[in-house]
């Protein structure tokens, strides 16, 4: 308990699994040290939160300090220990870890460190294995499988760490003003040259759509933009071998499809059949659009060839 200073308010944490001379003999010494002007106050690990403590009341917190330090110290506690610690106070606490991270209720001491970091401690040192005789490696073993219901395999490799850490030097929800480097930083702004200023300037008619003068996307076309490929560019995807057109997997191009119709001889000129806009051409003028080419011709039967004459065909003068 070197941390310990004359003067400073302890809270010592103790569990169910210490013996009560040891309780007594640690509060004693630590009384001594912090003097008439400290105090120490005692608390079971599961009174923590019911105890109240108001915020920032203690120094110094020390939790699970005696052997055998049979309790793993849960997130909802290391918070209240922060809410309780005043800001820069110190907390020191053990707990048995293990060498594996598959344990239930357990984690190593790397994960201990972490879990004391993302709740807000600072200068958190690295876990130091605590030395055990073999009567207190006993006890530990038995007081965790008592507690945690852990297996033999569960507690093959478990050590006992010791970590220390500090609150912030200041409370949850506390303002500071801004470093001059920033009033520096804001004063080189407001110098800047009053051109360069202006072309990041918008005013309030540049913000008026009808006003903004809009580049012509035309003008952004290169001569190459303009030129039509070569319908032969548009099959890359399909090679040749062996001096023969070959398709390629999942042609898309339609390269496959000559080929196939080559090989059978059913190579013909392609053409598109005739779609109607509304579907109902066939049925008569009663059925026709205002503007169909069908109108004064009488009904045919669907997929039937229509042939226009040339009167029909001719724009209207």
């Amino acid at each position: 308990m070197q941390t310990v200073k004359s003067g400073d308010s302890v809270l010592l944490v103790w569990f169910s699994t210490h013996s009560t001379n040891d309780i007594s003999v640690l509060a004693e010494n630590l009384r001594t040290r912090v003097g008439g002007s400290g105090c120490v106050l005692l608390e079971n690990v599961e009174r923590v939160a019911l105890a109240n403590y108001e915020e920032s009341r203690f120094d110094v917190i020390a939790s699970g300090v005696l052997s055998p330090a049979s309790t793993i110290h849960s997130t909802d506690l290391l918070v209240e220990f922060a809410r309780i610690l005043r800001p820069g106070g110190r907390l020191t606490l053990r707990e048995a870890t293990c060498n594996v991270g598959d344990v239930v209720n357990m984690r190593t001491a790397e994960k201990l460190v972490s879990t004391m970091k993302l709740n807000g401690y600072t200068e958190v040192n690295e876990a130091a294995v605590v030395t055990l005789s073999d009567e207190e490696h006993r006890k530990l073993r038995s007081g965790l499988s008592r507690t945690y219901s852990l297996t033999e395999n569960d507690l093959h490799g478990v050590m006992v760490v010791e970590v220390t850490a500090k609150k912030p030097s200041f409370e949850v929800g506390a303002s500071s003003q801004l470093s001059h480097l920033f009033v520096k930083k804001q004063e080189q702004t407001s110098k800047l040259d009053p051109k360069t200023a202006a072309v990041w300037t918008l005013s309030a008619n540049d913000m008026q759509d009808e006003d903004v003068e809009l580049v012509d996307t035309d003008d952004l076309l290169e001569e190459e933009d303009l030129r039509k490929p070569d319908p032969n560019s548009l099959r890359s995807s399909c090679g040749t071998k062996a001096g023969a057109k070959k398709a390629c997997k999942n042609c898309t191009c339609g390269l496959a499809d000559e080929l196939a119709e080559e090989r059978n001889g059913m190579k013909q000129p392609k053409s598109k059949a005739a779609t109607s806009a509304c579907g109902n051409c066939y049925l008569g003028d009663a059925f026709r659009c205002s503007s169909c080419p069908y109108l004064g011709m009488p009904a045919f039967k669907p997929g039937e060839q229509v042939k226009l004459t040339s009167r029909q065909l001719a724009g209207d003068v």
